[in-house]
This record gives structure tokens, sequence and C-alpha cells, in this order.
């Protein structure tokens, strides 16, 4: 099942060079997505930073 595009696109375009403004409407999208049935896909950044660091 392919995503929808975001209803907020011209507002994430907008905000493309403030981090605070492209963060809120991101998450908007993201708000968009589950709302529709789609999954967000995990990210275990956390997890995995540790590993590799234990791993040195």
């Amino acid at each position: 099942m392919t995503a929808p595009a975001p209803s907020n696109l011209t507002a994430m375009s907008e905000a493309w060079d403030d981090p605070v403004a492209f963060a809120r409407e991101l998450h908007h999208y993201y708000s968009q997505l589950e709302a529709s049935g789609h999954r967000l896909p995990a990210h275990d950044w956390t997890t995995a930073a540790h590993a590799a660091e234990t791993d040195n």
C-alpha cells in the first residue's frame, strides 16, 4: 500500500529552512499517515548507536 501524499506538502516546503517549523509539519504528516491506517517505519537509532559504541 502506497502512502498518501502529504496534505500539508506546501507547508512542509515552506518550512524547509526552519527545523522547528519543518518538524511540526512532519509531525502533522505522520499524524495523517496514522489516521489513514499507515504504520510509521520503526527506527531504532538509539539501540543501533549504543550497539556501535559497545562494539568498539
